[in-house]
């Protein structure tokens, strides 16, 4: 098996891939031969004659140059990455792996919009040697009793379930089929319910995951409608895609003090506009696509494409 591998990020080097990683994948995967190609130039040469393709980025035009394709592969969760028509013998696959980390950096917002970690931040910058304590009172809470709604209840959903479940919080998960066995640590007050239950739950929500795929289903799916619903002490998160909120209307409902604030990493258009509405919005904190960024973030896709690779490996 020839594996060709041209993940190159220019801006996020975790997102690159290593000789160290092809030299875990060799060991997961005896018998196979991994390239790591630093150019798009070097990447179509030795995709004459491999049998896997690891990118970023794929091109309709490249199947012709790979008659011995049978894979192609990305770290990408979102099925939307690709705009390819791939041959019938050829197996997209995406990444699954994000849930261990993505879901620490769901948890950690949660837990640092309850207690003002970065409010505090941003208020010591602006207090010029004072001490303002007063805007804290009565903003900061506990996630003891929290209801958290979390949108989109995949493999990310779960993970934060299950680091916040410790503090006590309540937790509602809500996705397109609610059957199947309850994630582990769930007690008696949390539930897995279908789409339909969204607007029921979110009057009672003191924070809202977004974690959903992009696709015409998600499309503004919070819209300002479904924003009205969320009390005014709630917190709004999007760590999936930026379709699903109506950006127009999440920063009209900052500015009017209906929501407590956003935490926001994915937007409908990135890099988002410098003339943004969100970008002046009261409590809105702006992360540039960055909750899936770790260390050890490439090695996570490679133990997982290992599995993937080695049970398919009789086509091969």
């Amino acid at each position: 098996m020839k594996i060709a591998a041209f993940l190159v990020s220019r801006r996020v080097s975790e997102f690159s891939f290593t000789e160290d990683a092809a030299r875990r994948l060799v060991e997961r995967l005896p018998g196979a031969t991994v390239v790591v190609c630093g150019t798009e130039k070097a990447f179509l040469k030795e995709l004459a004659d491999a049998d896997v393709a690891l990118v970023w980025k794929f091109q309709q035009a490249w199947f012709d140059l790979a008659p011995k394709l049978k894979v192609v592969s990305t770290p990408a969760a979102g099925r939307d990455y690709f705009r390819i028509a791939p041959p019938a013998h050829v197996t997209m696959l995406y990444g699954a792996f994000h849930g261990a980390i993505m879901g620490e950096t769901a948890a950690a917002l949660v837990l640092g919009a309850a207690r003002g970690v970065i409010q505090n931040a941003a208020a010591m910058r602006g207090a010029r040697g004072g001490w303002p304590q007063r805007k804290f009172t009565g903003r900061l809470r506990t996630v003891r009793g929290a209801h958290v709604v979390i949108l989109g209840f995949g493999a990310i959903g779960h993970h934060a379930a299950r680091l916040l479940k410790p503090f006590g919080c309540r937790i509602t998960g809500v996705r397109r089929n609610p059957a199947g066995d309850r994630p582990a640590g769930f007690d008696k007050g949390d539930r897995v319910v279908a789409l339909a239950e969204l607007d029921a739950a979110l009057p009672t929500a003191d924070h809202l995951l977004c974690i959903l795929p992009s696709g015409p289903e998600t499309d503004r799916l919070l819209d300002r409608r479904r924003l009205a619903l969320l009390p005014p002490t709630a917190f709004v998160y999007n760590l999936g895609r930026g379709n699903a909120i109506d950006e127009k209307a999440l920063a009209g409902a900052l500015a009017k003090g209906k929501l407590a604030g956003a935490f926001l990493d994915v937007f409908a258009e990135e890099p988002l506009a410098a003339d943004s509405p969100l970008r002046k919005a009261p409590n809105a904190c702006l992360y540039p696509h960055v909750s899936a960024i770790a260390p050890d973030y490439m090695l996570h896709y490679v133990d997982e494409l290992a599995g993937r690779l080695g049970s398919a490996s009789r086509a091969f």
